[in-house]
Formats: C-alpha cells, sequence, structure tokens
C-alpha cells in the first residue's frame, strides 16, 4: 500500500515502471515524470483492459482509491446483470492499439515518439481515453483542446489538436468509425506565436531540461545549464573568462564582446551568478582545469567550444526546430514576466530588460556594483535560479 511520501519519492528511471498500491490500482512512472495512475481488469467479454483514472498530483492518492472503487463496482454491477459494452474501441484502445501502430514507426526519433505517448498521457486518455469513439463529441475535442490552450501552452495545445485529427482520421480509414470529429480542430485555437529562434513552452521545460541532464558530454552538458541559468547569447557564453567573475559573485561581460545595434561599442554587462551556477561553474573545472575560458575545449586548451556545440546537442537530444541557444533567453522572459504575487507582476518588466538588453552604465566597478537595478536583479535571478534547479532536479 503506497503513501503519499513514498509517491513523491518516486524517481524516473531509463524505462516506464509501475508501483503498486492496492485492490489492484497501481502507479505508473514514465522516464519523463509523468505519474499516471491505472488499473488492470477483464471486461464483460473476459478481454484484459487498463483503466486510466489520471495524472497525480491531480488525482491524488485518495481520490484514485475512489475512483477505483466506484469503477470495480461498476464492472462487478455490468457483469451481474450482463449488460453489453459499446463494440467500438475507446479512444485510448484505438490509439495504442492501432494509432501508435501505424503512426510511430515512421518517426525517427524515439525521443519524438516518447513526446507523443507522454502528451496523450497527459492531455488527453484522462478526458476522453475510456469514451468508445463514436460517442466522442466535438463538442468535447473542442473543450479539451481550449482546456490545453487556457493553461498558455498555445504551442501544446495546437500539437494536441493536430495529433486528435490524425488519430480520428485513421479511425475513419480503418472503418473503426463513420464520422470524424475532429476535422480542422486547430481552427478553434490561438495560432502559436512563431519566431526565427525556436523555443519550447513553459509547460516543457522539465522534459528539456530533464533531457539535457542525460546528456553524456560533461561540459557541453553543464554549459547548456549555464546559459539557461544567465540567459546571455551563446557567443557571450563560450568567451566566458574566468577573470570576468567579480566579487565571487558577478560575472562582467566586457563591453567589446557585446552585441551592439549602434555601431558604438556597448556598456559592459553585469550578470549576477546564483549560488547554483557558481557551484556549475566549479565543476566545469573538474573537465577544464586551469584553462582560461569556463567553457573550455576538451581538444584545444584556452580555445572556448565550438560555436554549434550547444545548438548541437540540442538537436541531438530532440529538439531541432524547437528549441536553440538563443530561446533559453526567451524562456527566462516569459517566466519572469508571467510570474505574479497576489495578481501583480513580481519583477518589473525593465529589471528584465537590463538583465537581457545590455543596457549598462560605463565604469566596469560601478556596473558590478551600482549598476542600475541591481538589488532587484539579484532577487530576480536567484528567483529563476531556483526555478531552473527546480526543473533539473
Amino acid at each position: 500500500m503506497l503513501t503519499i511520501k513514498q509517491i513523491e519519492a518516486l524517481k524516473p528511471k531509463e524505462q516506464q515502471y509501475k508501483v503498486a498500491d492496492m485492490a489492484g490500482l497501481y502507479l505508473v512512472v514514465t522516464p519523463r515524470n509523468i505519474k499516471s495512475w491505472r488499473y488492470n481488469y477483464k471486461d464483460i467479454h473476459d478481454k484484459y483492459k487498463t483503466k486510466t483514472y489520471g495524472l497525480y498530483p491531480e488525482i491524488s492518492l485518495a481520490k484514485a482509491r475512489l475512483l477505483n472503487s466506484e469503477f470495480k463496482d461498476e464492472q462487478a454491477r455490468l457483469k451481474l446483470h450482463g449488460l453489453t459494452e459499446s463494440r467500438v474501441m475507446t479512444f485510448k484502445q484505438f490509439v495504442e492499439d492501432k494509432w501508435y501502430k501505424h503512426h510511430l514507426p515512421d518517426l525517427k526519433s524515439q525521443k519524438h515518439k516518447a513526446i507523443i505517448q507522454a502528451s496523450m498521457d497527459q492531455y488527453v486518455f484522462e478526458k476522453i481515453g475510456d469514451k468508445p469513439l463514436d460517442k466522442i463529441t466535438r463538442k468535447e475535442l473542442v473543450e479539451l483542446v481550449q482546456g490545453i490552450q487556457s493553461k498558455g501552452v498555445v504551442e501544446t495545445a495546437n500539437r494536441i489538436a493536430s495529433r486528435l485529427g490524425q488519430v480520428f482520421t485513421h479511425a475513419v480509414n480503418t472503418d473503426e468509425i463513420q464520422l470524424h470529429p475532429a476535422t480542422n480542430l486547430c481552427s478553434v485555437l490561438r495560432s502559436p506565436v512563431r519566431t526565427h529562434m525556436p523555443c519550447i513552452d513553459v509547460s516543457e521545460a522539465k522534459d528539456l531540461f530533464q533531457a539535457i541532464k542525460s546528456y553524456d558530454e560533461p561540459v557541453t552538458r553543464l554549459g547548456l545549464i549555464l546559459l539557461a541559468l544567465t540567459f546571455v547569447r551563446t557567443t557571450e557564453l563560450r568567451y566566458f573568462e574566468r577573470k570576468e567573475i567579480k566579487d565571487g559573485r558577478f560575472w562582467v561581460i566586457p563591453g567589446e564582446r557585446m552585441k551592439t545595434v549602434t555601431g558604438k561599442t556597448p556598456k559592459p554587462h553585469v550578470v549576477p551568478l546564483t549560488k547554483f551556477a557558481l557551484s556549475i561553474i566549479k565543476e566545469l573545472e573538474q573537465y577544464t582545469g586551469d584553462d582560461k575560458y569556463v567553457l573550455g575545449s576538451l581538444k584545444r586548451p584556452n580555445h572556448p567550444i565550438s560555436e554549434n556545440t550547444l545548438l548541437f546537442a540540442l538537436y541531438r537530444l530532440g529538439y531541432r526546430g524547437k528549441m536553440t541557444g538563443h530561446g533559453f533567453r526567451a524562456l527566462a522572459s516569459t517566466v519572469l514576466n508571467n510570474e505574479t504575487i497576489d495578481g501583480r507582476r513580481r519583477f518589473d518588466k525593465d529589471w528584465i530588460e537590463r538583465q537581457l538588453a545590455h543596457n549598462e552604465i560605463d565604469d566596469v566597478r560601478a556596473s558590478y556594483n551600482r549598476a542600475e537595478y541591481l538589488e532587484h536583479r539579484i532577487a530576480m535571478m536567484q528567483f529563476y535560479s531556483d526555478w531552473i534547479e527546480a526543473q533539473v532536479s
């Protein structure tokens, strides 16, 4: 029998695994740390099926046990009275038994396959997984995708809408159903904002950082985390020299290394370094030793990592077209701009822009002692550092 403490202590592994609770109820933990309540049973036709109750912690331990008890009672009633279930497959059955087998083999990336399956688990099965395909209405699908959009994950909502369309198209094509309720479902959603620098939705950050955490090459892995923590431009990070750390808590980037749009040399830029950021820099020393660059090349001493090292790492992790080094700046801006306390912005827009825009004052010493909004930015960077650390842990 599980306890809440035991559930909270469960960690993701390379392969999906399950942990038993009671009365046949069990919790599935995926490599992406999605925890799903399930129950295996035989229907009135003596066929094995799986009932999904939803995700933890949205569905609590007590709620999952109650739902399981109610479901078992309903199954017993059906068998007792000889009632028949729909002969049409449920949405979840069709997706797992037919659509996955039809669609997933065409995908080359195992990461992409896992993302599709996890998105179905997280957003769809809980809502319509147990409904027969022919009983699912257009209204239900519209409410489902708009509900996802209302959480601020517009990109994810559009992807789910597209996948629902693919599922129902395949159901029609295989003669499982006659009507298609998901035609042009994306039309009821806002179009996701497209930029020349792709960036994931905030809801996908945990998955991204868990993927980064698993990256084999240590300097690249730590470099990606440091890029996220500082949200500077990739070039600025590549040429980060240890001597640029001032007072043991600020990274002062020389003005000549900053991007300029005026033709004039920009002012030095101050990046407050949190304990987590400093620990990453310290850990990098194990691999780069006394190299002058924090992200020194392991092949060429006193040279930084190559220009595309971090970007290509994101590609290898399955994020081509979804995330770039520049995307970490957009991610930071989104998280910090959306953070509120009692309905009010937690961080002033000017603090965020100053941390992104590199508009500092002249003197280097003054730049890290008296830079505009510096105390506010220190607190802001600590908040964001804590947020990143939570995604990585």
